[in-house]
């Protein structure tokens, strides 16, 4: 009689990706705390939101990007996953 169960392929196959992502973030020691990665992109992110609402406005682009908060909230996620993209990727 076996000890063990076994599971079929199918099911091996469908819980191999779960495992894949179990990782620690990485995280950025600053002045002894240490804060996740993620936090610094979205600080990016916002930060570089403000030279694009400023060409934005200039250029009268508003109507384009209507509704404002949704398109910047876009915007940052894009600019966020950029820095992260850049940033904490394992080469």
């Amino acid at each position: 009689m076996k000890s063990f169960c076994t599971l079929p392929r199918a099911a091996l196959l469908c819980l191999s990706p779960a495992f894949a992502g179990c990782a620690l973030s990485p995280s950025v020691p600053v002045l002894g705390a240490a804060f996740p990665g993620w936090f610094f992109c979205l600080l990016g992110g916002a930060l570089l939101l403000i030279p694009c609402h400023l060409l934005i406005a200039r250029r009268g682009w508003q109507p384009r990007f209507s509704p404002l908060v949704i398109s910047y909230l876009a915007l940052m996620f894009i600019f966020a996953a950029l820095l992260w993209f850049l940033f904490f990727t394992y080469r």
